[in-house]
This record gives C-alpha cells, structure tokens and sequence, in this order.
C-alpha cells in the first residue's frame, strides 16, 4: 500500500517547505498556499477511464465517470479544513453534497457508514448522519479550478467538523455499511475519531498562527 499523505508543513518549527521546489516531482504547478498534499506518492490517473463506484447497502449500485460527476448539481462552499498536522486552510471549493450521488443508488435503510476507498487501497469511514448534517461536499474544484491530483484530485471528500484526514483524497470506491470500519490513518496513530482539538495552528491562507477554542467546524477565522 501506497503511503500517500505528506504533509509540506513541520508543527515544531512552525514552518512550510516551499511547495515550488517540489513542482517538478509533483507534474503539476498548479499549487495552492497549502502545506499538505499527496505529494510522496500521489496517482496519476486518466481522466477518460476514472470511475467511481459506488455499492455495499444500495439497491442500485453503480459506477460514476468523471463527465457523470461534473454533471451532478453542484454548490460553493467557503469553508476551512482544519489537519491534525497543525495547520488549516480556507477556500473557496466547489462540488456536490454527499445527498446529491447518494440518492442516485438508493441507500438501504441499514445503511449507517460510508467507507472510502481511494486509489492507493486507503480506507477511511464516516457515519452517514454526520455526512448529511454537517454539509460534507465531495470536492471536484478549488478557486475556480480544477482540485490538482496532489490535493486529492479529482475527487476528495471534504469534512469540515473534524480533521480533514477523514475525509480521502482520490476517492475511487465508496460502501455503503451497517458497521463502522477502522480507518487507515488511525492506524498511523492520527486521532481515531479526529474531533478538532482546541489549540494554535497555522493558518496557511492567512499565513499566521490562530487559536482553535473549541472542537467543532472553524467558523471565526
């Protein structure tokens, strides 16, 4: 399995390596401010043959390209992702609501977790409810453009109430569940359940440290 996540910030130091010595490596220079990305071992992947797919608990089990997904209704959200890494950023992303495809495949009433899987062979899970009530959005774009393959392109599951590993980058697999599934990051030693912790971080797109006062989606700032 693939160790995709790699984080460009260092929380000792308080300091971001420069994304632009790693355009070359990454094939891509379209970088955003942010210090976190899929850089070690990111997959390259064809537009033309991307799938997504999507069973477990669903009477209509199906597999999405990515024309389908461009296709879906899609929102702007100006939101913050909060890393347990230390760091957070703030943008302008653009996608569907997790209701949008899921309502497409008919989820059986059973159905209580959504397992990803993206396409290194991570797996991470989250209950359905928390999906729907906190507004999660399955991302195909930032500031306008297209979410880059070193973000999680070309399509990551965006959570905003807890730390943002939860939520995968290059999502290729999605299952429906009766039972929670142990995440792949946990298994690193990030927090299991990746409730925000109050604390300082650095604010990428601010380019400044702020304080997280209490668990929960960052609004403040």
């Amino acid at each position: 399995m693939t160790d995709m996540f790699h984080s460009l910030y260092n929380r000792s130091t308080a300091s971001i390596a420069p994304a632009t010595e790693h355009a070359d490596k990454a094939g891509d220079k379209t970088f955003l401010n942010w210090p976190a990305s899929y850089l070690d071992g990111f997959q390259a992947f064809d537009p033309d043959h991307y799938r997504l797919e999507v069973g477990g608990l669903v009477d209509k089990p199906q597999a999405f390209s990515l024309k389908d997904l461009t296709g879906f209704t899609r929102i702007q959200q100006n939101r913050r992702l909060v890393f347990a890494d230390g760091f957070t950023f703030k943008a302008t992303w653009e996608g569907f609501v997790v209701h949008e495809l899921l309502h497409r495949v008919s989820p059986r009433p059973e159905a209580k977790f959504l397992i990803q899987t993206n396409l290194a062979g991570q797996m991470e899970c989250l209950p359905l409810k928390d999906l729907y009530t906190q507004r999660a959005l399955f991302s195909l774009r930032v500031g306008g453009k297209a979410l880059p393959a070193i973000y999680g392109g070309p399509l990551r599951l965006l959570v905003f109430d807890r730390y943002a590993h939860k939520g995968l980058g290059q999502i290729t697999r999605l299952e429906l569940s009766e039972e929670e599934t142990p995440g792949y990051f946990a298994s690193k030693g990030y927090p299991p359940e990746a409730q925000i912790e109050p604390g300082d971080y650095y604010a990428a797109d601010l380019q400044a440290m702020q304080t997280i006062k209490t668990p929960g989606e960052v609004t403040q700032w």
